[in-house]
């Protein structure tokens, strides 16, 4: 082989691993930020209905066989899980805000919860089962949030981004960020976050012992 052809079988042999390289790389980033392909979106999509269906309905569990999972629905996760019913919140349940368990199995059992456990709602009956939709988001870990006073935590949320964790002496509430859409305006957010853990409306604003998180999710729905 000529030199010319080998400087060019070099060349080729260093584009294809650079390109592997990026691909790794967007590959680690995805999964670090919760972000899932679609195929793995549909894949965790199809088992929380299958499970929406069993302990509603009695249908069979849907069978899982872990090691043919994508990697990205293993790693450990903390999921949200919402359910509507025409368009109107029908249940929704965290567990953990931390990541303890791979996220498949975070969201089957937040399913479970969703749909027979969240108190402000009577089980899921089997006659509701088809119109009732189901959304998944993901979270990454909450962090604290520092802030000086009322109107500087005001100044540091980001509508439509911020998932918001408060914590105060009468409890802990949290709002997702798809809450924004519905309460665009912080101070209205804040207050209706601390109505629901019972708290009077401006305890976000009067209480000294509050703590403030918060957190992104990756979301999606079927």
């Amino acid at each position: 082989m000529s030199n010319v052809g080998k400087l060019a079988l070099i060349a080729g042999l260093v584009a294809v691993a650079s390109l592997m390289l990026i691909n790794m790389m967007i590959a680690e980033r995805r999964e670090a930020s919760g972000r899932l392909s679609l195929d793995e979106q549909r894949l965790v999509l199809q088992l929380a209905r299958a499970r929406l269906r069993q302990i509603t309905m009695g249908d069979s569990a849907p069978e899982i066989i872990e090691e043919k999972l994508p990697s990205a629905l293993k790693r450990d996760a903390a999921c949200f899980v919402t359910l509507t019913k025409n368009g109107i919140l029908r249940g929704c349940i965290l567990d953990s805000f931390g990541p303890h368990e791979p996220l498949y199995k975070n969201v089957l059992r937040n399913v479970e919860l969703a749909a027979t456990s969240d108190p402000r709602f009577p089980p899921v009956r089997p006659s509701e089962v088809d119109d009732i939709t189901i959304e998944i988001s993901v979270l990454d870990r909450p962090r604290p949030l520092a802030f000086s006073g009322p109107d500087d935590l005001i100044s540091k949320l980001v509508p439509g981004q911020d998932g918001v964790i408060l914590t105060t002496r009468y409890g802990k509430s949290t709002y997702l960020p798809q809450v924004w859409e519905d309460l665009p305006d912080p101070v209205q957010f804040m207050s209706s976050l601390c109505q629901k853990q019972g708290a009077p409306g401006d305890c976000w604003r009067t209480d000294p012992t509050i703590e403030i998180e918060i957190y992104h999710v990756f979301h999606f729905s079927e």
